[in-house]
């Protein structure tokens, strides 16, 4: 509700109601609002807001009002481009190639991998482009054009000091030394690994699918994401098989090409080492923005909207990640650590088939925005607890299985061992494959038997009615 409506003192009214009560020493407080009289720790709230305290919302986590709605089909190329041309992407087939896969099955479980997530990114991200930073996508926009040229001029100059030719190389010649059971295990734990790559986003998408000016504007991820993707991991394996003539060694690493150019001495060398730099820079910029910061932001805001907004969520997140983390030392000595990032995706496969299953199959995606800014609302679930134990349930029975060997996987990368089965380390390796299959089953099961039929609704209730009439008078006294 806005301010007007008298659910909230204006901070004018404040000042009016100030005169009549004795002044209260607030400290610091007082000595910022003197010095700073715009200066407050609420965020903004407008008109637009369906929620009825602000303790449930501000204007960055309200639905999304038209005249803000402006990322078309092209914005979405665009943002995966940048997101695309990555160093952890064009060196994703070394490690599948270094369990004895050949590099062709390499890119198979890539194609297939990205496929299968770009599908899960679209069917996601459309609940955020129909229930609802926009000046971000020009950043995007520019990245896209700067991350391509970095890496084609890696992949360019290497294979051009190799005579052109990578036919020689042992990246290309090797075919799979793997046979029966430890092949099928061995290309379905890398799926899951391409799979988990980008599993933040399959489960955040709607952080930036809401910006859509149209539903159908997101779609395009589907063929983008699976094609861009495996365009890199391509040029990643043609370019380390061209190093190996070059250099004399396979280099996975397009950073270690740059101190490479670097070491030559030469003007030239070390001119195109400082731009393939700071192109590197941008790119990692980048992608910290569109994978990292905004969805970082949304969460903490979803914590204290009152205090909380995009901005803020995204420099408190910063500063927590740069500095609170002390990342420095995590890279250093952190190996329990960094094998928790990398196998925490079975946490995250639960969360995303929960969500595509309530959505399109048990409320066909008949949902109500307004009763989500609610707290009394029919999405309450349970007066006492306030959320619902079939997702909750599910949840537990996805990841509780890959669990033994996700601890596994943590104790080993320490120095330490388990007594984990082979079996259980063969599921943890197709965790999040399992995780997402088997929570989604179990919440369908649980809503087929034990329907929550307060919360099912015969039509969707957008109120895109009342968000369109606000933002036309927001628009206006701009």
């Amino acid at each position: 509700m806005a301010a007007s409506d008298g659910k909230y003192i204006d901070e004018k009214d404040v000042a009016q109601l100030s005169s009549d009560v004795s002044p209260v020493d607030v400290g610091s407080t007082s000595f910022l609002k003197r010095r700073f009289p715009k200066f407050s720790l609420e965020v903004r709230q407008e008109e637009s807001s369906f929620a009825a305290t602000k303790n449930a919302s501000n204007a960055d986590f309200d639905p999304i009002p038209p005249s803000k709605r402006t990322w078309n089909w092209g914005a979405y190329v665009a943002y995966w481009m940048a997101d695309a041309w990555a160093v952890s992407n064009w060196e994703v087939a070394s490690s599948i190639i270094a369990v004895g896969l050949s590099w062709k099955m390499a890119i198979g479980a890539c194609v297939l991998g990205n496929t299968i997530m770009g599908l899960v990114i679209t069917i996601n991200g459309r609940m955020g482009a129909t229930t609802d930073l926009f000046k971000v996508q020009y950043f995007f926009a520019l990245k896209s054009f700067i991350a391509p040229m970095i890496f084609l001029a890696i992949f360019g100059d290497t294979l051009h000091k190799a005579g052109g030719t990578i036919s020689n190389s042992s990246v290309i010649t090797q075919g799979t030394t793997l046979r029966g059971s430890a092949l099928a295990w061995a290309f379905f734990g890398n799926l899951n690994g391409v799979l988990g790559n980008y599993a933040t986003l399959g489960l955040n998408i709607a952080d930036f699918s809401r910006y859509a000016n149209k539903p159908s504007a997101q779609n395009v991820q589907a063929i983008v994401i699976p094609c861009i993707f495996t365009v890199v991991g391509l040029l990643g394996i043609f370019t380390a098989a061209a190093s190996q003539t070059v250099y004399g060694t396979i280099i996975w690493n397009p950073i270690d090409i740059l101190d490479l150019w670097m070491a030559t001495g030469s003007h030239a060398g070390r001119a195109a080492a400082a731009f393939g730099a700071i192109g590197l820079i941008i790119v990692t910029l980048g992608i910290n923005i569109s994978a990292n910061s905004i969805s970082a932001a949304n969460d903490l805001m979803s914590f204290c909207p009152k205090y909380i907004n995009i901005r803020r969520g995204q420099l408190l997140a910063a500063f927590i990640g740069s500095w609170g983390f002390v990342p420095w030392k995590i890279l250093a000595s952190a190996a329990k650590f960094l094998a928790f990032l990398g196998g925490y995706t079975i946490f995250l496969g639960p969360m995303t088939s929960i969500l595509i299953t309530d959505y399109y199959i048990v409320r066909r995606g008949n949902v109500s925005v307004p009763d989500m800014y609610n707290f009394q609302g029919m999405y309450l679930y349970s007066p006492k607890f306030g959320s619902n134990w079939r997702a909750v349930l599910a949840f537990f029975i996805g990841c509780t299985p890959p669990l033994p060997g996700f601890v596994n996987t943590i104790q080993v990368a320490g120095g330490g061992h388990t007594g984990v089965s082979v079996g259980g380390q063969h599921l943890y390796a197709i965790g999040y494959i399992y995780s997402f299959i088997c929570a989604g089953i179990f919440y369908w099961l649980f809503n087929r038997f034990f329907p929550h039929k307060e919360s099912i609704m015969l039509h969707p209730e957008t109120g895109e009615d009342i968000i369109a009439a606000n933002d036309a008078k927001n628009v206006q006294e701009l």
